[in-house]
């Protein structure tokens, strides 16, 4: 599985992608470089054909969303892609 943060201009257009690092305050200092208000959360999952919703998923996106809130920061979505799948927290209304 692949995680990746994408930074998001005020059009959620992809402005940059970022791969998070174990360090927070590092991923965090790379993530207000950017000055923007908007972050998407995906995952990639090769093996899977589908994109199943996990406790995981929703426990990763929880607590991403406490973590970019005090830096200013919001979620816009998370989506999980598979071989032949995608899922949309925002288009599920989980967002």
């Amino acid at each position: 599985m692949e995680i990746a943060l994408v930074i998001l201009d005020d059009h959620w257009r992809p402005l940059h992608r970022l791969h998070p690092h174990e360090d927070w305050r590092s991923t965090a200092r790379q993530l207000l470089l950017f000055k923007s208000r908007w972050l998407a959360l995906h995952q990639r999952r090769k093996r899977d054909r589908v994109a199943t919703l996990r406790p995981s998923d929703i426990v990763l996106t929880r607590s991403l969303y406490r973590r970019i809130r005090p830096l200013g920061m919001l979620l816009a979505d998370h989506v999980i892609d598979a071989r032949n799948d995608r899922f949309s927290f925002r288009a599920a209304g989980l967002l």
